[in-house]
């Protein structure tokens, strides 16, 4: 992958990788790697970065690490700012949705020649697939997630459901959320019954792509031609109608709005990534131990599906400390680093022999239920379109419910933006 560079950037490129070393030559001195993130920023999580950024400098006397915070909103077009004009970070937190745009713009670096084959091997298989572009990987996964679906245990118990049984498909969510929706809170207040969000923002796009792979669909058909008309769609589409119109999930929600109903004990069912309830831990701590929670759910038949919600690490196609910036994410992605990280808000491990080599993790109550998670995830393409994807499956999700339209009329609006997007 190539970016066309003017001359003058190509001159201050150089001026840049002079100053800092140049490329992969021996560093003279201590190294300062960069490291863009959004969690630093996060107040829960400030004390374990700073103890992290401690820890590794403890051990690698040479290297300093220089945390560049952003606010998650912000993150991605910072860093493509920074690496326009030849000052692009050493390393970078991702969001998955966000990959795309970075390795089609050539920006950051291959993975398996600076962390090794060994680390790259002991990705699980169905994770690694879906970084790959041409068969190249160009981050490595930090934290993981499908789209689980968590429930309220209390409400389960009140509306005579066994709070140890969640569902397993759509079809049985549907009928444990019309008993929920007969509930009240304390204050007499309604009860939500099963949440999915369809805010317009990526993030939900990829809750909705989940949700049609579980019902057999998705944005290729069997042939792979683009195409956002399928059965699967179509009865996806026809459950979040029902959703709404029977009142079960709240109108255009975000994930934030559903984790926000979940901690104050007005939502019995919602699909999130693993560590999205601890921002309803935040807003009450009393919820912890209540919540259930279970891999993502089937619907007509077909086997369940999400995409992989990922927090991913990348190193800068630009960085002159490609090789330091690799052993500081060997060394946050350890499991000793790991097993501190996942105390503060619950993921899942996507290495295999981590997750095999760690029982106290795996019998976590919020984890051991999840654990068969990789299984769940479909690869989803590397276009530089794709957030723009994402947004277009909100846009069909929003026709159906608040839009009042059929599944038929958004899936042909969603074909006719698909084909325009995925050229």
């Amino acid at each position: 992958m190539k970016r066309i560079m003017t001359v003058l950037f190509m001159v201050s490129l150089c001026f840049t990788l002079s100053a800092n070393g140049g490329g992969e030559t021996e560093s003279q001195g201590p190294v300062t790697l960069k490291f863009a993130s959004w969690s630093i920023q996060e107040k829960n999580f400030q004390d374990y970065f700073m103890n992290l950024k401690e820890d590794f400098e403890a051990a690698n006397p040479s290297i300093k690490v220089e945390f560049n915070g952003y606010p998650y909103g912000e993150l991605k077009k910072q860093v493509l700012i920074m690496a326009n004009a030849g000052q692009s970070p050493d390393i970078i937190q991702c969001e998955r949705s966000w990959y795309s745009s970075f390795v089609s713009g050539g920006y950051v670096a291959e993975m398996e020649p600076l962390m090794g084959a060994d680390y790259m091997g002991d990705i699980y298989p169905e994770i690694l697939e879906d970084m790959k572009v041409d068969g190249k990987a160009y981050g490595v996964p930090w934290i993981a997630s499908p789209f689980v679906l968590f429930y309220n245990r209390d409400l389960f118990a009140q509306a005579g459901l066994d709070p140890s049984m969640p569902p397993s498909t759509y079809e049985e969510a549907l009928q444990f959320a019309e008993k929920i929706s007969a509930l009240t809170d304390r204050d007499g207040n309604g009860v939500y019954a099963l949440g999915q969000t369809t805010g317009a923002v990526p993030v939900s796009g990829g809750a909705v792509l989940s949700m049609f792979f579980s019902y057999g669909g998705g944005i290729r058909d069997a042939q792979g031609k683009v195409s956002g008309i399928s059965e699967g769609n179509r009865a996806a589409l026809n459950s979040l109608k029902e959703m709404y119109e029977k009142g079960y999930n709240p109108e255009g929600a975000k994930l934030k709005d559903l984790r926000n109903l979940m901690a104050i004990g007005r939502l019995g069912m919602y699909f999130d990534q693993l560590w999205g309830i601890g921002g309803a831990y935040a807003i009450n701590p009393d919820m912890k131990g209540k919540v259930g929670v279970a891999l993502p759910l089937s619907g007509n038949g077909a086997p369940a599906g999400s995409t992989l919600e990922a927090h991913m690490l990348l190193i800068s196609e630009d960085s002159g400390y490609k090789k330091e910036a690799a052993e500081f994410i060997r060394f946050a992605t350890s499991t000793e680093q790991m097993g501190k990280y996942s105390e503060l808000a619950p993921f899942l491990f996507p290495r295999t022999s981590q997750v095999e080599g760690t029982p106290v993790y795996r019998s976590r109550e919020g984890i051991a239920p999840v654990l068969d998670y990789p299984k769940t995830i479909h690869p989803v393409e590397k276009h530089p379109e794709m957030e723009n994807v994402f947004l277009a499956l909100t846009t069909a999700a929003q026709m159906v419910t608040v839009g009042g339209a059929s599944a038929d009329e958004a899936m042909a609006a969603l074909d006719k933006e698909l084909k325009d997007l995925l050229k």
